[in-house]
C-alpha cells in the first residue's frame, strides 16, 4: 500500500505516494493513532504487574455494580461477568420507560450515561462499564442513582420521561438533530 514512510536526503521522514507498484492507498492508512499512543502509554505507566491489578480490579467493580443493582433492573445473563455488566430495560419498559430514557436521567444525577444501543443480543441494553479507577464511593453513588431512578420510573415514569432537567436543552429530535446538526 502507499504512502510509505521514508527518510528524506535531509533527514527528515516523508510519506511516499510515488510507488507505481503499489495497490494504491488504503483506507483510513494513518488509523487512529491517538488511541494507540494512548494504549502504549497506559501499558508502559502500569507494567505488567500493573495491568494485571487494573484488569482484576475491572472485573471486581463491574461484579460489584451487577451485584447491587440486580434486584432494580433486569438482568439477562445472570453470571459472571468481566468488565462490564449488562441489564436491559424491561422492568421499566413495562412502565413505558426505555434505556435511552433512564440514561437520560442519569444525567441529572451527574454520570455520564451508559452505553444504551449494545450489546445487539439484548433488547433494550444497559451496558455499565466502570473504570478500573473508581472508588467504592464512586460506584455507590453511581448505585444509588441508578436505583433512585429504577424507584422514580415506579413511582411517578412520567417524571422519567421528560428528563433530563439540569441540562440547557432537554429532549431533542434526535433524527432531526442527527440529520440536521446544529
Amino acid at each position: 500500500p502507499s504512502p510509505v514512510i521514508e527518510l528524506a536526503p535531509d533527514g527528515k521522514f516523508v510519506l511516499n505516494y510515488d510507488r507505481p507498484k503499489s495497490i494504491g492507498r488504503v483506507r483510513a492508512f494513518y488509523g487512529n493513532f491517538g488511541m494507540a499512543v494512548r494504549a502504549l502509554a497506559y501499558i508502559l505507566a502500569n507494567g505488567s504487574s500493573g495491568l494485571r491489578q487494573t484488569t482484576e480490579d475491572a472485573v471486581l467493580t463491574a461484579n460489584y455494580v451487577k451485584s447491587q443493582l440486580c434486584d432494580a433492573y433486569d438482568l439477562p445473563y445472570d453470571q459472571p461477568c468481566m468488565h462490564e455488566c449488562v441489564f436491559s430495560d424491561k422492568r421499566q419498559a413495562a412502565h413505558g420507560v426505555r434505556t435511552m430514557d433512564i440514561a437520560k436521567r442519569l444525567i441529572d444525577y451527574g454520570f455520564h450515561p451508559y452505553t444504551t444501543a449494545f450489546p445487539l443480543i439484548v433488547h433494550g441494553a444497559l451496558m455499565i462499564e466502570p473504570t478500573e479507577s473508581a472508588s467504592k464511593a464512586e460506584l455507590d453513588e453511581f448505585i444509588y442513582a441508578m436505583r433512585s431512578i429504577a424507584q422514580e420510573v415506579e413511582e411517578d415514569p412520567q417524571f422519567v420521561l421528560k428528563a433530563p432537567y439540569s441540562t440547557r436543552v432537554s429532549r431533542l429530535d434526535e433524527a432531526a438533530a442527527a440529520r440536521k446538526p446544529i
